[in-house]
């Protein structure tokens, strides 16, 4: 079985690095066109962390582990045929840069996602007006706590609407352990998240909800975040097989 990730598949970029194209709460956006491989002539995105963002070394890491997990999540809830058309992920993978005046940075990358959308944040927010694919995105994430039998929220959601389905990218997940980053907001996250939650068509009569759902934290559009508990871990000092490869990134 076919994974549901929407890959690069490319070896080179020019990205104009010079204007932003969009901000969230770590990263700034970038446009770019890819230049070499089977996505050739393509836009894609370079995401850049802002400063003071990067709470531990190994922060790309830790984001490519969310996307993993979500992947799983999305993997299933496709597979279970929850809704009649496919959910995709951006997988991002992270390139350095390889000349110019940012040499040796790291950057992530991922293919471009067009008719750009939020559909909920990690506190529960979803637009005021319903749609179908705001009523599937709640249905994902309400599944993703039901299918991890209580231990895991991927929420967050964001990407574009397309003929065939929807591209996801950046998701949060929010565990009970709270082991996924500055955006997982732990068990009182999730309370706060189902506080606003209201089932729909897509969700099903039996899937789990938590005993608790009080609001803990802010109702807010934008990605709220708690600073980490733990020491850091051990700064990077080598090339990680399977996180970056040597590819480069040229600036406009």
């Amino acid at each position: 079985m076919s994974d549901f990730k929407r890959e690069n598949k490319s070896t080179d970029a020019q990205i104009n690095i010079h204007t932003i194209f969009a901000s969230g709460a770590f990263k700034n956006v970038y446009k770019g066109n890819y230049i070499k491989g089977e996505r050739a002539g393509q836009e894609c995105v370079c995401k850049i962390f802002k400063a003071g963002s990067v709470f531990e070394a190994s922060y790309f890491q830790a984001e490519l582990n969310v996307v993993a997990k979500a992947l799983e999540i999305v993997n299933r809830f496709n597979r279970g045929k929850n809704i009649d058309q496919n959910i995709w992920l951006n997988q991002p993978d992270v390139w350095v840069f390889l000349a110019g005046e940012r040499k040796g940075e790291k950057v992530m990358i991922e293919p471009m996602i067009t008719n750009f959308e939020k559909f909920n944040s990690n506190t529960g927010w979803t637009p005021e007006e319903s749609s179908p694919w705001i009523n599937a995105m709640q249905a994902l994430s309400h599944f993703s706590y039901h299918t991890t039998n209580r231990r895991l929220l991927l929420c967050d959601l964001q990407g574009g609407v397309y003929k065939d389905g929807f591209v996801l990218t950046d998701p949060v997940i929010m565990s009970t352990n709270q082991e996924y980053g500055p955006t997982d907001l732990g068990a009182h996250g999730i309370s706060t998240f189902f506080a606003s939650h209201r089932c729909n068509k897509y969700c099903k009569a039996h899937w789990l909800i938590p005993r608790d759902q009080k609001i803990y934290f802010t109702i807010q559009k934008g990605s709220a975040m708690v600073l980490p508990r733990r020491q850091s871990r051990a700064a990077l000092t080598c090339r990680l097989p399977g996180l970056l490869e040597n590819l480069s990134i040229q600036e406009e």
